[in-house]
């Protein structure tokens, strides 16, 4: 039977005590206790360790139903051994803190209380009914559950894991099964989950007795008494793991699957979230060191200086987070030990080879504000890295910063296009020791874009011997750089260049990302801040030609900068972003406490001041359709607002003062043939109401 024939079928022979909105005890339930002593009877067992259990027999508190529910031969029949007879044996003399039995499977408890919202398959309705039958209004706590605790490994939780017999939760779904005529079972795979534990080995640690409880008010009292580990008879206490046994790692990982089926979001969704904001952090920094490779002053990955071997990777199946940090832990301090690097001596040649010869292509684009498919310019500056060789950078790269090249490309037919609304441009302003603004038409600014790429890369065209044979040389490697690359990337490819399209385009470099990993922090800053925290000075910011310029000696400048540590170049320590955070927090509480004080005032609450308010006029529509159409008459009429709406229940509709939409002027003659429509409008509509019967509802 499918899942939705079960959901569509009426539930049969049900009494009418199940279908009110409170539920209530049948008179047919015997709780094994006698009339007279119902009230003073515990609610389960005591947590003494005198010997004072339960004395009740499984049989007295199973529920005795009387009605007549209809016979079904499941497909999957399946019966459930009880506990070992050493358990059977001791069930009246088991005290708190008693191992629990081994080859017994254990779930749990708070896990079995989320079961139709967290594990079951099947349309809404089938989870709602079986929500609301065994389930919802503490329905799952109102029968016996056998209360067993471990405590897990601190690094999970610190709180002990409740757990219940897999016997008692299988018989939970089969009475559901029989009653509702479905067929549910435990979870696929329900120990890859945490929804089933098996304990089969004595060397590791086992669920110990707590107690039996039979409604809500009892488990969270027995919830509250679990003993501690320290309060555990000694000699009985769990064994004590060494955190590097396989034995406790298995332990652990099984107790991280039990708590995770228990929560409501799952703690493998949280570590999925931390493993994706550390590789992006990871791919910032990586993003940095592997500029100053390309700069010459870090070394290559080729000679061997490293001996940590491969990176532990996020992406290892089945590692938790504590795994991949002590092993990130581990490869940094071998490389530390292995190979540190020297000071740089700025005042001469970098030490080690420029990777790839590469050079430096930074693009900056400007638009319209008001049509940003219209480009008016285009900044392209070039570094390449053959003419630092033998140059000693100087303090913080300056003296490579005058080696960068750099063009600035304005679009003819947009010169008259100048921002000054939303940011102030000022097109006209290429610095002079950059060079000269270039006009070009937007048909040839593809050719000329590409032509940076190309040799001499921004440098002036050369028709010399050696400038030919330079173009037949081998492709060098070509670096993207810009500040927020993908909106520049995506303005070149409207234009009609696509740099994805180089076949010798080895990387594409943000500096607002190789920034972030500078300092540490997510906030990303405009390019005016960068440079400001950098200490250089960026005039006419907002100058495509410019703004190219800067944002390559800004990549320089923070590829020097990051060689100091972590510690010099944070934006702030932790205590200063702890005690800012701090200080926030407190002030929103304040701030909102007096608002508070301020609103609640003494009076009596004053006359009614509710207005119904009136639809808002949307701006460019002149007579829109009206929102609210009436079904009883013929006639239309019009709503205030410049909205026309049709009749209500009268015939003739509701008639109401047209008004002017804001953004849209009529002249007085538009004004007056549509005063002449209207009215033209509301006579037809009379006379058509005199001949037409208003029906009766």
């Amino acid at each position: 039977m499918r899942a939705e024939d079960i959901t569509e079928a009426p539930l049969q022979n049900v009494p009418e005590r199940l279908t009110k909105d409170k539920w209530e005890p049948p008179p047919e339930i015997s709780w094994g206790i006698p009339p007279q002593d119902k009230e003073a009877a515990p609610q389960f067992s005591s947590l003494s360790g005198g010997g004072g259990g339960s004395t009740s027999s499984d049989d007295d508190y199973a529920v005795r139903k009387t009605v007549d529910i209809p016979k079904k031969k499941l497909s999957k029949s399946r019966t459930y051994p009880a506990l070992t007879d050493s358990t059977d044996q001791d069930e009246e003399n088991r005290t708190t803190g008693d191992f629990g039995p081994l080859q017994t499977g254990y779930c749990p408890i708070l896990a079995v209380a989320k079961f139709p919202y967290k594990f079951m398959k099947g349309s809404a309705a089938l989870v709602e009914k079986v929500s609301w039958r065994y389930f919802a209004s503490s329905r799952i706590w109102d029968r016996k559950w056998t209360i067993y605790f471990i405590y897990p490994p601190p690094s999970v939780s610190i709180k002990p894991l409740l757990l219940v017999p897999e016997s008692e939760a299988r018989s939970l779904l089969e009475e559901i099964n029989k009653d509702l005529e479905i067929q549910l079972d435990f979870p696929a795979r329900a120990d890859e989950r945490g929804f089933l534990l098996n304990f089969p080995e004595d060397d590791q640690p086992r669920p110990r007795f707590l107690g039996v409880s039979s409604s809500q008010a009892a488990f969270k009292t027995m919830e509250k008494q679990v003993p501690t580990e320290d309060s555990l008879v000694k000699g009985t206490a769990s064994l004590a793991l060494e955190t590097d046994d396989r034995t406790y790692a298995a332990f652990k990982m099984k107790m991280d699957l039990a708590y995770m089926a228990t929560q409501k979001k799952s703690k493998a969704t949280k570590e999925k979230k931390k493993f994706q904001r550390v590789q992006q952090k990871e791919a910032w920094c990586r993003q940095l060191r592997r500029t100053q490779r390309y700069l010459g002053i870090r070394p290559r990955s080729e000679s061997n200086v490293w001996s940590a071997g491969k990176p532990p990777s996020l992406d290892e199946p089945g590692q938790s987070w504590e795994d991949y940090v002590k092993a990130k832990e581990e490869y940094d301090r071998e490389i530390r030990e292995t190979y540190a690097l020297p000071v740089l001596d700025v005042g001469s040649p970098v030490p080690y080879a420029f990777e790839n010869s590469v050079v430096f292509v930074c693009v900056d684009v400007e638009s319209f504000e008001r049509s940003h498919g219209q480009i008016t310019e285009i900044g392209i500056s070039t570094l390449d890295t053959n003419d630092l060789i033998g140059l000693a950078p100087g303090s913080g790269g300056k003296n490579w910063i005058a080696k960068i090249r750099s063009r600035h490309f304005r679009i003819k037919e947009r010169v008259h296009l100048v921002n000054k609304d939303f940011i102030i441009g000022c097109p006209d302003r290429f610095e002079k020791v950059f060079g000269e603004s270039e006009f070009i038409s937007i048909h040839d600014a593809p050719a000329m874009v590409a032509s940076c790429f190309r040799p001499p890369f921004s440098g002036p065209i050369d028709t010399t011997p050696a400038f030919q044979s330079r173009e037949t040389e081998v492709k060098r490697k070509i670096i993207l750089v810009g500040h927020d690359t993908k909106t520049d990337i995506n303005y070149l490819r409207d234009l009609g260049y696509d740099p994805g399209n180089l076949s010798n385009l080895l990387e594409v470099l943000d500096t607002s990302e190789v920034y972030r990993a500078l300092k540490c922090d997510t906030q990303a800053g405009s390019l005016g801040n960068l440079l400001c925290d950098l200490g250089l000075t960026g005039w006419n910011l907002h100058n495509a030609g410019n703004d190219a310029a800067y944002t390559l000696q800004a990549l320089i400048g923070i590829a020097f900068k990051a060689l100091a540590p972590k510690e010099e170049r944070q934006a702030k320590s932790i205590d200063e972003k702890t005690e800012e955070a701090m200080t926030e927090a407190a002030d929103r509480v304040a701030e909102e406490d007096e608002e508070w004080g301020v609103a609640a005032g003494e009076d009596d609450g004053g006359p009614a001041e509710y207005k119904m308010e009136k639809p808002k006029n949307q701006a460019g529509n002149v007579e829109g359709r009206g929102a609210y159409r009436g079904r009883g008459g013929a006639g239309r009429g019009d709503r205030g607002g410049g909205v026309r709406g049709r009749g209500s229940h009268d015939n003739q509709g509701r008639g109401g003062v047209l008004l002017q939409p804001r953004g849209n002027s009529r002249t007085r003659y538009q004004e007056r043939k549509a005063q002449e429509h209207h009215a033209e409008k509301r006579e037809r509509d009379a006379i058509l109401a005199k001949h037409t019967t208003t029906p009766t509802w």
